[in-house]
């Protein structure tokens, strides 16, 4: 694993621009205001109005925000109440059958790593089926025996979200966990499909729910506010979901399991693990280093 948490390289140019060009899609058909807007982003990050001298997921909810300021204020509002509601279909069935497992919590939470995948909405979900690969999946890395352990005795957890339809999954994981004793983070704005505190309503998350008082995906130690520094400074267990968390918090001082599919080939070579693959990943506060198990024949 690289000394150094995850920067942002030439080869996220293309990804960042595909990005935005998502993003102006959800708004309009329109190739001049496409090109206008990729145009745009292009040159604040010529200029170095956007640094690239930061991780990718701050670069990329640069870009996207300033998108957005052209087009819409929130692209993805419909398409997030979609997927939410789209998984909210299946949670009976997604809940019975995790049960039906020798450890419901560890099932949960493997889910809902497994569910860190935007691709997994785009086709029709079988409950039963993806609770079974879920199970069944071998992950890259895996410390979920070590997180099972730190939650036991936990009374303060926080629970960073990701996306939204995820979401719903979280929810599972976090009803596991006691929903009394979590804090659940989401975005302060819309930024594609990050989970905004509607989405938590929506996806009925039974526990306190927060933001990171900052614009920016995951929680980047330099741009969170004062107040949801101190909440994690307090929390005995950070549970965070998905690459942007993961790439923004690394280097942060705080102890955290990251539970994500690591579609990002900057971050796969970052964790030395093929891309595609999900993972459980600890990571020990008190070295800056991340502790991980890489699975037999990972």
């Amino acid at each position: 694993m690289g000394g150094e948490a995850v920067k942002t390289s030439a080869e996220c140019f293309p990804c960042l621009l595909n990005r935005i060009l998502e993003t102006a899609a959800q708004v309009t058909q329109d190739p001049w205001l496409h090109k206008k807007v990729m145009l745009d982003v292009a040159a604040a990050v010529v200029s170095g109005e956007i640094d690239f001298d930061r991780s990718p997921a701050e670069v990329t909810s640069e870009g996207v925000l300033r998108a957005c300021a052209i087009l819409n204020a929130d692209p993805f509002l419909e398409g997030r109440r979609k997927m939410n509601a789209g998984m909210l279909a299946h949670l009976p069935a997604l809940t019975a059958s995790l049960q039906a497992l020798p450890d419901p919590l560890i099932a949960a939470g493997r889910l809902a790593a497994v569910c860190n995948d935007p691709g997994l909405f785009e086709r029709p979900i079988d409950p039963a089926a993806l609770v079974s690969e879920a199970a069944s999946r071998k992950f890259a890395v895996d410390n979920f025996e070590a997180l099972k352990t730190a939650l036991g005795p936990a009374k303060r957890v926080m629970y960073v979200l990701d996306n939204a339809g995820e979401i719903v999954a979280d929810r599972i994981f976090i009803d596991a966990i006691g929903p009394r004793r979590v804090t659940a983070v989401v975005s302060r704005k819309p930024l594609m499909r990050d989970a905004l505190e509607s989405d938590a309503e929506q996806a009925g998350l039974a526990c306190r729910v927060i933001h990171t008082g900052c614009d920016l995906a995951g929680a980047p130690p330099a741009a969170i506010s004062l107040e949801f520094r101190r909440e994690m400074d307090r929390a005995d267990v950070i549970i965070a979901k998905g690459q942007s968390a993961f790439q923004t918090m690394e280097e942060g001082p705080w102890k955290a399991f990251y539970l994500m599919v690591a579609r990002c080939a900057c971050t796969a070579k970052h964790l030395q693990v093929p891309q595609g693959s999900t993972v459980c990943l600890a990571k020990d506060a008190a070295t800056n280093r991340v502790t991980r198990r890489v699975a037999k024949g990972a």
